[in-house]
């Protein structure tokens, strides 16, 4: 078997992150799941980030997966990134974000940065202050410093996103900051005009290490008029005193310092009674209170945290009403007397009668008509054949008169039980599969603005292969590979085509009958 067949049998949960980089320039049957795992490990972060950026969650969904399909791209071109891949995705939604911010799609950024895009005088938007230095760092130094230190991952994590041991982790980030802190010095530095600045080097290092410092009075009156050299021993401080938000702050070109978690994560406590004394006894009484609220919810929650594969979400569907009246607790003396004679002396200010062995039992039934029962969004198309419904208008998609010919029309037809209007998500292709005939998939012609039709699966392992993949997002939301911004959208008469995105219900799709 050879390697790339290898790949693809599994194994990608312990594959370091530049050897799912190097897959994704292989064949389509081996590079996809390698960005599948990729995207597992990486898309929760790049989705905050993309929150701090766009107005609303919809553009930051639409964010975040314009800014895998752009890093699946380039690097399957070659392009390697200079900086830890995470890093990269980070910078490379700002990015994308700057060329948003010169069109149409410019109200769907967030005001504050869209100031600070047109300021920048950049395609890229502004440069982060510490990313030269960063970036002079080899590579396993960068990860380090971004996954052990910034975000905070578990050594073992560390370990497996970079290829190398704890032992490696523990024992290098330390030396890590050391070394981005030398760089940083030396970047600052070399900015300067004065010939004079470099021999302060060492002096600015004594001046700031964590134990002993030096002081210098020609430091001191150097630095007095010297910005650089003053901005180099601030940069040596904000590392040793907070080195996680320094990172962020200087390595992010928007909102660097609210990029990071709250809690950093942290291992598992197996013991018992180690989870309640890890949490804080503020954070404990929320969770306490809102135990049941909670498991109410949990339906719901199932539905909206899950956008890696949507179609695995329909089986929740149908748990609702059985989860909600688990957590009701009723009991005589909370609950509402069953009529106004149950209380011999009403009064304003009487809250319930006192109970007596005459009061009859309160019933549970309108204590539970009382109890909030959120409706979970439609489930959108997935893994199994379903109807794929058109949220707005409730047509759903088909082919045009069931002719099964490579090019046809795909449309819109009130809904039957045709096999051509049941579809299926192929996760592992990233195509739409047809129930009518399992070789015939969604095409999107290879351009904006030329419809949707049908197309042979096969083809999918071809050059044109990128006409047939589309992208099902937790909303409905069905957009393809060759213009993520843009959407499957129902053209007003029964026609199909490929629409920009406007968060509309117009451009979702649910599963209908299966």
């Amino acid at each position: 078997m050879a390697e790339g067949d290898h790949a693809t049998a599994g194994g990608h949960e312990d594959a370091p992150d530049a050897r799912l980089t190097e897959l994704l320039r292989s064949a389509a049957a081996t590079a996809y799941p390698a960005l599948q795992e990729l995207r597992r490990r990486h898309h929760p972060a790049v989705l905050r980030y993309a929150r701090l950026c766009a107005a609303s969650e919809p553009v930051a969904r639409r964010l975040a997966a314009e800014t895998f399909t752009t890093a699946a791209r380039e690097s399957a071109r070659g392009v390697e990134p200079p900086v830890p891949l995470r890093h990269r995705l980070l910078l490379l939604t700002v990015r994308l974000a700057a060329g948003w911010a010169h069109d149409e799609r410019s109200a769907g950024i967030d005001p504050g940065l869209l100031l600070v895009l047109n300021a920048a005088g950049s395609p890229d938007g502004p440069t982060p202050p510490l990313l030269p230095a960063f970036r002079s760092l080899p590579s396993r130094t960068q990860g380090l410093l971004w996954y052990g230190v910034l975000d905070a991952e578990p050594a073992e994590r560390t370990a497996a996103l970079l290829g190398l041991s704890r032992t490696d982790v523990t024992h290098g980030t330390p030396q890590a900051l050391d070394a981005l802190a030398r760089a940083c010095l030396r970047h600052r530095l070399a900015a300067s005009d004065d010939p004079r600045c470099a021999d302060f080097r060492r002096l600015i290092e004594e001046a700031v290490r964590p134990h002993g410092p030096r002081r210098s009075a020609d430091l001191d009156a150097h630095m007095a008029r010297c910005p650089h050299c003053t901005a180099g021993s601030e940069d040596l401080r904000a590392l040793r005193d907070a080195p996680r938000q320094t990172l962020a702050e200087g390595l992010l070109p928007w909102r660097g310092t609210a990029y990071p978690d709250e809690d950093p994560p942290a291992a598992p406590a197996p013991v018992a009674g180690a989870a309640d004394r890890a949490v804080p006894a503020s954070r404990r009484r929320i969770l306490l209170g809102s135990a049941a609220l909670g498991v109410a919810l949990t339906p719901f929650l199932v539905h909206l945290l899950a956008p890696a594969h949507p179609g695995e979400q329909q089986p929740t569907a149908a748990t609702p009403a059985v989860t909600v009246t688990a957590t009701v607790s009723v009991t005589p003396s909370s609950a509402p007397p069953a009529s106004p004679s149950a209380s011999a002396s009403p009064s304003p200010t009487s809250e319930s009668p006192s109970p007596t062995p005459s009061s009859h039992r309160p019933s549970p039934t309108p204590a539970r008509r009382t109890t909030p029962r959120p409706t979970p969004p439609p489930a959108p198309p997935g893994t199994g054949y379903a109807q794929v419904v058109n949220r707005a208008s409730g047509r759903c998609l088909d082919i045009r008169d069931g002719d099964l010919s490579e090019g046809n029309d795909v449309v819109t037809a009130p809904c039957t039980a045709s096999p051509t209007q049941r579809w299926r998500v192929d996760t592992y292709l990233g195509v739409l599969r047809s129930a009518a005939d399992d070789d015939f998939c969604l095409d999107s012609r290879g351009s904006a603005d030329r419809g949707v039709g049908i197309w042979e699966c096969d083809s999918v392992h071809g050059r044109n292969g990128d006409n047939l993949r589309f992208t099902v997002d937790p909303d409905g939301t069905i957009r393809p590979r060759i213009a993520v911004e843009t959407a499957v959208t129902p053209d007003g008469g029964d026609g199909v085509a490929l629409r920009p995105l406007d968060g509309g219900t117009g451009q979702r799709w649910r599963a209908g009958a299966a």
